[in-house]
């Protein structure tokens, strides 16, 4: 079966993809969801994410809401905001930690 739909919402159904995979992508990425905004974690090993997007160098530590634990992320990928109309189906699931 074809869906059609418009490039935005494809790539944004990919993102909702990522949080039925337990908000990873299948090479092993961390999926954050911080106010609205969605990033995906990534190291040099794994080389970027094939979505669009931003990329920075940002050594930011932040928690996913489930666990608490801190973790860092090196390299942060900004996947951009998440539309009004996905953001029941992709909320926040971690917040960064100011230093």
């Amino acid at each position: 079966m074809r869906w059609k739909v418009c490039r935005s919402c494809d790539f944004w159904l990919t993102c909702v993809g990522y949080r039925a995979l337990g908000d990873q992508d299948p090479d092993g990425r961390r999926v954050l969801r911080v106010a609205g905004r969605h990033y995906m974690t990534w190291t040099e090993e794994q080389g970027c994410p094939p979505e669009i997007g931003y990329t920075s160098r940002s050594d930011r530590p932040y928690v996913m809401l489930e666990d608490e634990v801190v973790r860092n992320a090196r390299w942060l990928w900004l996947m951009g905001s998440i539309p009004e109309r996905f953001r029941e189906q992709l909320p926040d699931n971690a917040r960064f930690l100011t230093p």
